[in-house]
């Protein structure tokens, strides 16, 4: 869970990318180091790395597949299915970007399914999602949320807590799902603050 003073999706993305860095840092444990580059992150002093050099790293690692290593029956596996997009189409286009992508084979592509990294690698592996997967990740939930006018929100699947399963959350596939909900819309909402 992040720290209380993270209440929005943009400081949660930020909040994460931060363990990010300190995780390239081998600096994962160290949560001062956490803060500082999150602080950096939010205010502008620091940005994250381009797209540009997450193409790099994987041009670096060869043809094998970014969750298990695997050299052969590779294909493209789409980070956040493309099938959250619903129906604005500067959604689609996010999610079949080339930044929504990496070399999965055919074994992990399967498994995942319709899945986003957070989802199929459960609560108990979050630590195990690969650098570069996380960094793409990362960068295209805000990519969504920024689209969408969703950054500020403190809860877009409305289940009580702001986490990591905020992020994937594409909110025009969100509204569709939860229609039968009688509120208008997430973005009007007030959310419920439940922990625990």
């Amino acid at each position: 869970m992040p720290p209380k003073y993270v209440t929005t999706v943009r400081q949660l993305i930020y909040w994460e990318y931060a363990k990010l860095i300190a995780r390239a840092a081998v600096f994962e444990n160290n949560y001062g180091f956490i803060v500082s580059r999150y602080k950096k992150l939010l205010s502008g002093e620091m940005t994250w790395s381009s797209s540009v050099r997450d193409y790099e790293k994987e041009m670096e690692k060869g043809r094998i597949c970014v969750y298990c290593g695997a050299t052969t029956g590779l294909s493209i596996d789409h980070i956040i299915p493309a099938s959250r997009a619903g129906v604005d189409p500067r959604i689609v286009k996010l999610l079949n970007s080339t930044d929504n992508c990496a070399l999965a084979c055919r074994k992990c592509n399967s498994s995942k399914g319709d899945r986003d990294v957070f989802e199929w690698y459960g609560p108990d592996r979050v630590a195990e999602i690969p650098k570069l997967v996380l960094s793409k990740f990362l960068k295209l939930a805000y990519s969504l949320h920024e689209t969408q006018g969703t950054l500020d929100l403190k809860d877009p699947n409305m289940d009580g807590v702001l986490d990591i399963y905020d992020l994937g959350v594409v909110i025009t596939h969100l509204i569709t799902k939860m229609s039968g909900k009688t509120q208008s819309s997430p973005a009007s909402e007030s959310p419920r603050r439940k922990r625990g």
